[in-house]
């Protein structure tokens, strides 16, 4: 379990989606988010699109929050169609074990491969880790020749050692990822230490 209480969990994520909101949606103006209705999730992107907004301005349109229910795929792939975003971010973990994690984000990308969703995703860090740095995605053909055919995908990641969070666009080689950092945003030594308290629930 986590070591760090809950209120520790919200007040990390707030931390965490006012450096990212304002860095990591740079060049979008309109995005999706898909993510789970759980306390520790919605405090991220409430915190991001505070962030975002902060950085860029307040105004109308900008978010939509789209919440994920297992067998519900192809009606949030709809219903993400339908606001015609410039990019989707996948913001799955805080309160859910990382092999729901991963199970959720495949089929939540299958079902954007069927409605031929072609824009920049965006992984949370947490996404990027519960897929094995996205290989169990890419080892799926379907997935793998999806995520290869957008225009762009991006994730954040941290460097605790260095106080950072690097913010990237992944490339795919022969169905490999790799990482191109485009930006960095440093971290407090409180936000650091809450970082390394903070652990996915178990299995």
């Amino acid at each position: 379990m986590s070591r760090a209480s809950l209120g520790e969990e919200v007040y990390l994520r707030g931390l965490t989606g006012f450096l990212t909101g304002a860095t990591l949606y740079e060049g979008y103006k309109r995005i999706a988010v898909v993510t789970v209705a759980d306390r520790i999730c919605c405090s991220i992107v409430a915190a991001q699109v505070a962030g975002y907004m902060h950085r860029h301005g307040y105004g109308n349109g900008v978010f939509k929050v789209f919440f994920y229910e297992e067998g519900g795929e192809d009606a949030l792939a709809e219903e993400v169609a339908s606001m015609k975003p410039d990019a989707v971010s996948i913001v799955l973990g805080g309160e859910q074990k990382m092999s729901f994690v991963a199970s959720a984000t495949q089929r939540v990308l299958k079902a954007f491969a069927r409605r031929r969703i072609q824009v920049p995703i965006v992984f949370h860090v947490r996404v990027f880790l519960a897929t094995k740095q996205l290989t169990t995605l890419l080892s799926d053909p379907e997935l793998a020749g999806y995520l290869g055919s957008l225009p762009e995908v991006r994730v954040f990641t941290a460097d605790l050692n260095a106080g950072k969070f690097n913010y990237s666009k992944i490339l795919f080689t022969e169905g490999k990822p790799s990482l191109v950092k485009y930006a960095e945003s440093n971290l407090t030594e409180e936000h650091v230490e809450l970082l390394k308290k903070s652990l996915p629930p178990p299995e």
